[in-house]
């Protein structure tokens, strides 16, 4: 099939505005904006990691970008268990389609269950189709799943639209610098100059505040909503006794 010069052109919009994210914030926007005039979806869950052993605790890696206000990384995180097990049986179902895409189409969240034969995260439930894409060999040898979601009940897409915007997709998130908050911690901790009296989760966000980052920025770093990072920093500001994040930093390091 023939793609229509409009299409083509919305694609390489979408390829070139690429090129510019460096933040996570920027690359969820990029995906319900460029990618999604030619991917249309309502959530993107990419997951990477060791998919082959199955009692391993905390051997994937979650990014979610989602229009769905209730479905956060943050969520997926705290339900690991249970989503874990879902996207070991998504990648088992590429493995068995000799590890090409596949669509997954229902009239209902009940209809998707079925066909997939495996627990359906509740989260998920607001969901009637879904697109798979696997990659392998990426992020230090560790294979990666692309699960697109959509509230239709059709996912319809063009091979050649697949074959041109995925590679970009894969490198665009590779590319984004995936924070480890321990190593954050560690850093904070072993600063001769950190004031004492802040929890580990505030230790982390002044640590952020620290080197410019904004609250939407920090809640995407720390997987957590804006207003819970301004929770944080309220109560910040109380223990430190400041109004502001300036006072917070300076005396943050005092």
């Amino acid at each position: 099939m023939e793609i229509d010069n409009k299409l083509v052109e919305k694609i390489f919009t979408a390829i070139r505005s690429s090129y510019k994210i460096d933040k996570h914030v920027d690359f969820f926007t990029w995906l319900q904006g460029a990618v999604g005039e030619v991917l249309p979806h309502d959530m993107l869950l990419a997951s990477w990691g060791d998919f082959t052993h199955v009692n391993k605790k905390n051997s994937l890696n979650y990014d979610v970008a989602s229009n769905v206000s209730h479905v956060s990384t943050q969520v997926i995180m705290d339900a690991s268990d249970k989503f874990d097990a879902f996207m070991r049986h998504l990648y088992q179902l590429w493995h068995q389609n000799n590890q090409r895409w596949y669509i997954l189409n229902s009239q209902s969240a009940a209809g998707l269950v079925d066909q997939i034969q495996s627990p359906f995260p509740e989260e998920l439930k607001p969901f009637y189709s879904m697109l798979v894409y696997g990659v392998s060999d990426v992020r230090g040898s560790s294979e990666c799943l692309y699960v697109f979601f959509s509230k239709d009940n059709t996912f319809s897409v063009q091979n050649s639209v697949m074959g041109l915007v995925m590679p970009h997709i894969d490198s665009t998130l590779r590319k984004i610098q995936h924070l480890e908050t321990s190593e954050v911690l560690d850093e904070v901790i072993a600063d001769p100059n950190v004031t004492t009296g802040l929890s580990e989760r505030e230790l982390e966000i002044i640590y952020w505040v620290r080197v410019g980052k904004t609250n939407q920025e920090i809640g995407e770093i720390l997987f957590i909503s804006q207003n819970t990072v301004k929770s944080h920093l309220k109560r910040i500001f109380a223990k430190l006794n400041v109004t502001t994040r300036a006072q917070a930093v300076g005396k943050f390091l005092n």
